[in-house]
């Protein structure tokens, strides 16, 4: 090569490397479709056949540095086709099981951007954190194990582990864990300190990492992780108003009046103990005695969201407990009007069992949308079909699939 060209083919090159690398990254997909099996071949000249030069070449990199904009157009193409084939098993189920017009109207809600994600357990599952219930048994299992060591030397057995353990095989899990703060708070607190904290937890989730797309202002979560949080961060919308269980001092309220990203952690948060909320005097205080107080700080802003915003329950067992009880509460009362509330849920194959959350879920205003749960080879549950039925509500709210 003579020097006259040197220097512009090392920068053309230097730029085509780094484009090259780009779009790579992020349309590896489209490319591996487009140039098909084999590259180009593009033969060079020479005075014999077997002098010829065979330069191979990509037809990605072809029609990009070509003509962008048919690029680009092809690539839009593609991006089309590949939702139809993508969310066609998700929108035959919605259709199947006659729940196409109870997703419409949460797409709907979606685009109003009036969502708040209600997050519970099972969306921390998937990266590493037990669900509330196995939490409680591995709990219960090393007071079983302190239990034996005080037998052992002559001190009384800690006799109220099979109330806990009656508790959590009738799923009444508020129960047990009040038992377990009420008598051995500080095993507690260490335990969940120690299981919740996340400090190795590798990703923040399928469902979780779409969060930040479903909603860009308030959520709830009975989980003391911060899955959540690494999730808005993860796409620069770092979460600005946290309310922690019982704390006083907070901006969730001002935030959430504003329409800004906020939280609030039913529970507390991991590494504030003087957040948590387990004892019936803990749950006196955030909800009131004998009935919902309305003046109390937890309440007051529950009662505020489910007004004024649409609720999505997603990884929660929706329960009897405190929180449906001041939704219920709400809705009973008719002094406001109750925008529409979802919840997803794994669907229940006993016909009574599901009419009887049906009725209940009903006298919140909440309204479910059934997905399959299927199982893996290791008898574990898979939950994908929720993750891909919030991306197709995603992707419907945003223009870029329809129903």
């Amino acid at each position: 090569m003579t020097e006259k060209w040197n220097g512009l083919v090392k920068t053309i090159q230097k730029f085509k490397v780094s484009v090259k690398e780009e779009l790579d990254k992020d349309n590896e997909e489209f490319h591996l479709e487009l140039n098909g099996e084999a590259p180009l071949s593009i033969r060079g000249l020479g005075v014999r056949d077997d002098e010829k030069s065979e330069y191979l070449v990509d037809p990605s990199d072809v029609l990009f540095w070509h003509d962008p904009t048919a690029y680009i157009d092809e690539l839009e193409r593609w991006e089309d086709r590949k939702i139809i084939h993508v969310y066609s098993e998700v929108k035959g189920y919605l259709n199947d099981t006659d729940q196409a017009s109870v997703f419409k109207r949460f797409v709907e809600s979606v685009k109003r951007k009036r969502v708040s994600p209600f997050v519970g357990a099972g969306v921390s599952a998937s990266c590493g954190f037990p669900l509330w219930a196995d939490a409680l048994k591995k709990i219960t299992r090393k007071l079983e194990g302190v239990s034996k060591s005080d037998q052992s030397a002559c001190l009384p057995a800690l006799e109220y582990i099979g109330d806990v353990k009656e508790c959590i095989k009738d799923w009444r899990y508020l129960e047990a864990a009040q038992l377990i703060y009420e008598n051995h708070r500080t095993h507690l607190e260490r335990f969940v300190l120690d299981t919740f904290d996340g400090a190795n937890a590798g990703n923040v989730g399928a469902v979780a990492s779409l969060m930040p797309k479903l909603s860009d202002g308030c959520i709830i979560t009975t989980n003391f992780d911060e899955i959540l949080e690494k999730a808005f961060v993860k796409e620069n919308k770092a979460i600005e108003g946290y309310m922690h269980g019982i704390q006083s001092q907070n901006q969730f309220a001002s935030k959430l009046i504003q329409g800004e990203r906020c939280i609030l952690k039913l529970h507390g948060n991991f590494n504030s103990p003087e957040t948590y909320i387990f004892s019936k005097a803990q749950y006196d205080e955030a909800y009131g005695v004998g009935g919902m107080d309305y003046t109390r700080p937890l309440a007051k802003v529950l009662r505020q969201v489910f007004v004024s915003h649409s609720l999505v329950f997603l990884g929660c067992s929706l329960a009897q407990d405190r929180t449906l009880e001041l939704f219920i509460d709400v809705a009973s009362s008719d002094e406001f009007d109750i925008p529409s509330h979802f919840a997803f849920l794994p669907d229940i194959k006993n016909h009574t069992d599901k009419l009887e959350k049906e009725d209940l879920l009903g006298q919140a205003k909440i309204q479910p949308i059934w997905y399959s749960v299927t199982y893996d080879d290791d008898e574990s549950q898979n939950h994908s079909q929720l993750h891909e039925l919030l991306s197709f509500a995603v992707d419907c709210a945003h223009g870029k699939a329809s129903f």
